[in-house]
């Protein structure tokens, strides 16, 4: 097991636990995760330093505007450029395939089992409840700003896909490139 084996698991795995259970990535996970993504490369030569910055930097480049338009949360960049960190540049584009094939899965998911409707339209009927028996003295804030609106959770698709990506096609064969 390589030296890098010992942080992309933990990493991934531990921000896919915090997406699923708070939506949140904590920023000491990816402060750690950058900084063992550096200095593992860092130890492996100059080349794989780069490689890791710049895995980084793009990662989170890319990721900057689906970021402005909400589609997804500042955590799930700052991830991304983590496993850029860890990684490497050369392997984003096959992370991100895994991933969003896996970000899809969920999205459907979620949909056949009807999750985001049934979640919302309970939590609109107990903002129309409370708001008529208070007779508008208690209006709550809008839904989408308490919930998360049945968003895919893509820390949990990150992680996923980058351990599909790492260790099961390291090779490409099966993303085809």
């Amino acid at each position: 097991m390589a030296l890098i084996d010992l942080a992309i698991i933990p990493v991934t795995l531990i921000a896919a636990f915090f997406d699923l259970k708070i939506r949140r990535i904590p920023n000491w996970l990816i402060g750690v995760g950058a900084f063992l993504g550096i200095v593992i490369n860092g130890l492996a030569g100059g080349s794989q330093l780069f490689q890791s910055i710049a895995g980084f930097v793009v990662a989170i480049v890319v990721l900057l505007l689906p970021f402005a338009l909400g589609w997804m949360g500042a955590g799930d960049v700052k991830l991304f450029g983590v496993i850029g960190a860890l990684l490497g540049l050369r392997w984003l584009p096959r992370v991100f395939f895994y991933s969003a094939l896996v970000a899809g899965l969920i999205a459907g998911g979620s949909l056949i089992g009807g999750r985001s409707g049934r979640v919302r339209f309970k939590q609109l009927w107990l903002d129309v409840k409370l708001t008529l028996l208070s007779m508008g003295q208690v209006i709550p804030a809008p839904v989408h700003e308490r919930t998360h609106g049945g968003s895919v959770p893509w820390g949990v698709a990150f992680a996923v896909g980058t351990i599909i990506a790492y260790y099961f096609d390291r090779t490409g064969e099966w993303a085809g490139f």
